[in-house]
């Protein structure tokens, strides 16, 4: 199962980490993990051709990411960058939704994580 930890300062997200594995089907047919590679590989693009903010802040084995914005970054970059990473949560999120036993997101400004077991 592939995890996903949002953290947040002030109800802005400033972090996100991604580590495991879907399991879905076998390496090279594993559409989950293909769908959470898009879309964290999407955001990490954006961030460095939109904004030139690199944020991954961490790469490791295990499908191990972590994304960090930096805390010196100017307000207006800092915003921008935010909502690149909201809009990464919220495909994950859709992605989730389809897949639920091989993704699981906490986010704690999500009421649906509260409903979780």
């Amino acid at each position: 199962m592939v995890r996903v930890r949002a953290q947040r300062e002030d109800g802005r997200l400033v972090e996100v980490e991604v580590s495991g594995h879907a399991g879905y089907k076998e390496k090279g047919m594993d559409i989950v993990c293909a769908g959470i590679s898009a879309i964290t590989l999407g955001a990490a693009n954006a961030l460095v051709s939109l904004l030139d903010v690199d944020a991954v802040s961490e790469i490791g084995q295990g499908g191990y990411i972590v994304f960090r914005l930096p805390r010196d970054l100017p307000t207006e970059v800092e915003e921008r960058a935010a909502l690149i990473l909201e809009g990464m949560l919220v495909a994950l999120k859709a992605l989730e939704e389809s897949y639920p036993e091989y993704l699981r997101i906490e986010d704690p400004d999500d009421p649906r994580a509260l409903a979780r077991p």
